[in-house]
């Protein structure tokens, strides 16, 4: 178990590989509680303020059996923060955490109510003269982006942050040339430098798996929103991951012309959800566990891809939403506190076929 403070974000799209059934969990006693240390928690997160990049990576603290391995950073770690006073900070998180539900809770009623991104008002970025050109959406409100870890780019290999996140399935960087790209912390990738990158073509598998697309001289664009003003879009291509000490061909991989969003200097994102494109996919693993570290720390934890489960592990199973493979859904049968239970009906907690819940 890692000695850091670890927790499952639990908003009910818990990612995981597509084939997994399960999720490992740490054996805890439903006997016990825990008291929260308010003035701790309050002490840490006013010292996230006076936080600095470390440029020196930390090796994992933590044995594994697993092939590929990921160092996980706060984003405070990461890049410090802006934010002068402890009221700023914490009004921000609350921004952007308010911001993520609303993006998911969108993208979950659309498929809810079967509406495609075909049936959208169409804001695919247009071509004049080569270059891509995107709807100009402030992306200020972007709820990604609490915890980074470094990933090898290309032949020969770049590091560069990227942003994890559990509710989506595309891989996308930014790239050269940009006609609208953020400001991130490394130089941007460059495609015609790596020997391993190619463009898909609009027949393509992973070109037919993306919610929306186009062709172009019979390449394959994509592009993706967030559901909060937040997009990316350009050439779907495949490229050459090094994940820890491995490296991985061939994976699909959005390259990302014009860009909006706050994503705090990463270069791109993984997608760690469980449709087809999600990084966890593409490694054909059969399941991931990470641990993350308080928001506040300034050290890193791990996330880890088909590692060995623990004699000691307790299993929950999974729930499937077949109209959105990106999220997932632990069943929940009741809440506890203090060791009592509360008198709510089990009918609230049953998810109906699309997905939702009336109650």
């Amino acid at each position: 178990m890692c000695s850091h403070r670890c927790f499952l974000l639990l908003i009910f799209f818990l990612a995981s590989h597509s084939s997994v059934t399960s999720r490992i969990l740490p054996k805890i006693s439903v006997t016990t509680s825990t008291t929260l240390d308010v003035a701790d928690s309050i002490r840490k997160t006013k010292d996230a303020s006076s936080f600095r990049l470390n440029q020196q990576e930390e090796q994992s603290q933590y044995p594994t059996s697993s092939s590929f391995s990921l160092q996980l950073h706060s984003r405070a770690s990461v890049r410090g923060t802006e934010h002068t006073d402890y009221n700023s900070l914490t009004l921000a998180r609350l921004h952007r955490d308010s911001a993520r539900v609303k993006s998911l809770t969108a993208r979950l009623y659309l498929a809810i109510n079967n509406i495609t991104k075909a049936d959208l008002k169409h804001t695919m970025y247009t071509t004049e003269q080569e270059e891509i050109e995107a709807p100009l959406i402030s992306g200020t409100t972007q709820g990604s982006g609490e915890y980074f870890t470094r990933v090898g780019i290309g032949s020969p290999a770049r590091e560069v942050y990227m942003v994890l996140d559990t509710g989506s399935d595309v891989n996308w960087l930014q790239c050269a040339p940009c006609a609208e790209c953020y400001h991130q912390t490394e130089p941007i990738f460059e495609p015609t430098t790596s020997s391993s990158y190619a463009t898909l073509s609009c027949d393509a598998p992973q070109c037919k798996a993306l919610e929306a697309s186009e062709c172009r001289n019979a390449t394959c664009l994509y592009e993706v929103s967030y559901g909060d003003g937040s997009f990316t879009a350009g050439d779907f291509a495949t490229e050459t991951f090094t994940i820890g000490s491995a490296s991985v061909d061939n994976v699909a991989v959005g390259c990302g012309h014009s860009n909006q969003g706050l994503f705090v200097g990463a270069a791109g994102l993984l997608g760690l959800g469980g449709g087809l494109l999600a990084l966890p996919s593409q490694l054909n693993t059969t399941s991931f566990s990470y641990c993350l570290v308080d928001r506040d720390s300034d050290t890193s934890s791990t996330v880890e891809f088909g590692s060995d489960i623990p004699n000691d592990a307790v299993v929950a199973p999974l729930l499937r939403n077949h109209q959105l493979d990106t999220f997932y859904y632990l069943g929940l049968t009741g809440i506890s506190v203090g060791g009592e239970m509360l008198e709510i009906p089990a009918s609230s907690f049953e998810m109906d076929e699309s997905g939702g819940n009336d109650h």
